[in-house]
């Protein structure tokens, strides 16, 4: 069985998905929200500016389809980093961990959540 988001995570990122369509600064960005990776239930914020993608947020399932992780890609990794261990929060949730992730075809922030 894959893991997947429960109901509660999907209306987390459904309610950030729209503070974002519905913040000003934001008006000129096209905002997606779309399932990713259905064999790792990762779901995706997906924020784009004349077609060119800013940032690919990536919310991925623990076994209890809670939101486990969050992987951050394209601009300004550095300043969401600094901005998300200055405050050990991000979207309003708890962080535990978050570094700069290396290793991978593209580099990325990797976030790890507190239980809520």
């Amino acid at each position: 069985m894959y893991n997947h988001l429960n109901s509660d995570s999907l209306q987390r990122i459904n309610n950030i998905v729209n503070g974002f369509r519905n913040y000003p600064a934001y008006s000129s960005y096209t905002i997606k929200s779309y399932t990713y990776d259905i064999r790792t239930g990762a779901h995706a914020l997906e924020i784009t500016r004349n077609n060119q993608l800013v940032n690919l947020w990536l919310f991925m399932p623990g076994i209890d389809g809670k939101i486990e992780s969050i992987a951050v890609y394209g601009s300004n990794l550095q300043g969401h980093l600094n901005a998300i261990l200055s405050s050990m929060t991000v979207f309003g949730m708890k962080v535990s961990s978050a570094e700069m992730d290396y290793s991978g075809y593209s580099d990325y922030v990797d976030i790890y959540l507190e239980d809520y």
